[in-house]
């Protein structure tokens, strides 16, 4: 069993496998369900590209849990500010009223999440550095474990799509940054990348990439 919604934040909550009531973000993040929480974020600006391949099998494989679709291109995650205003406090928080301030809750109390992002130059691109950059409110070297995760053993991942150049290179700068993902309790991770994609779509193609995120999937599952 799962549910898989895609979340609208500045909008009520809308779910995509059934048609339960729209459920307000700030009151019940997941709703109340006792399902494990997992969180997929797609950073692609190209709708129906190889991005959102992988987050369809994601979705599609991933089983007994409660599955967030948050596509970037869909909201506004402005830059970190840099500012500090969400050191010192008891939960994380930021000061921007965008949608990634509404996402907080969400990442604070998930078991799970992924980052899908394709490479752009050499990277993860702009907008899913920049939503990674934004978890910086979850940092606080004041607090005994450098953060304010209200909970650890979470997992992570983060899975790559390149259209050219070498993608064990690539695996290399995707395991640098899923270490940030430590800052809200993330303590066991995983990276993959898909190289040789560059027609949209044509990550589906690849029997192997494929199975390798039906694999994270099931991980992610247990």
């Amino acid at each position: 069993m799962r549910t898989v919604r895609h979340l609208h934040l500045k909008k009520s909550l809308h779910l995509c496998y059934n048609n339960q009531d729209a459920i307000k973000l700030q009151n019940k993040p997941y709703g109340g369900s006792d399902m494990k929480k997992i969180i997929i974020v797609d950073s692609s600006p190209r709708k129906g590209g190889n991005c959102d391949v992988i987050t369809d099998k994601l979705c599609e494989s991933i089983h007994d849990a409660e599955v967030e679709v948050f596509r970037l291109r869909e909201t506004t995650v402005n830059p970190c500010h840099g500012c500090n205003a969400c050191k010192g406090k008891a939960k994380a928080s930021c000061v921007q009223k965008d949608d990634f301030g509404a996402l907080i809750p969400f990442i604070d109390s998930c078991d799970a999440l992924v980052l899908v992002s394709p490479v752009y130059f050499g990277q993860l691109n702009g907008p899913a550095k920049t939503f990674i950059d934004r978890t910086y409110c979850f940092f606080d070297p004041s607090k005994p474990a450098g953060n304010n995760a209200s909970a650890r053993g979470k997992k992570g991942a983060i899975i790559m799509s390149c259209g050219a150049g070498p993608a064990e290179v690539y695996t290399k700068v995707a395991e640098g940054m899923v270490k940030c993902f430590g800052n809200f309790g993330v303590d066991d991770s995983r990276v993959f990348v898909g190289g040789g994609v560059n027609t949209p779509g044509s990550f589906k193609d690849h029997a192997d990439y494929m199975k390798a995120v039906g694999d994270i999937a099931e991980w992610l599952s247990e």
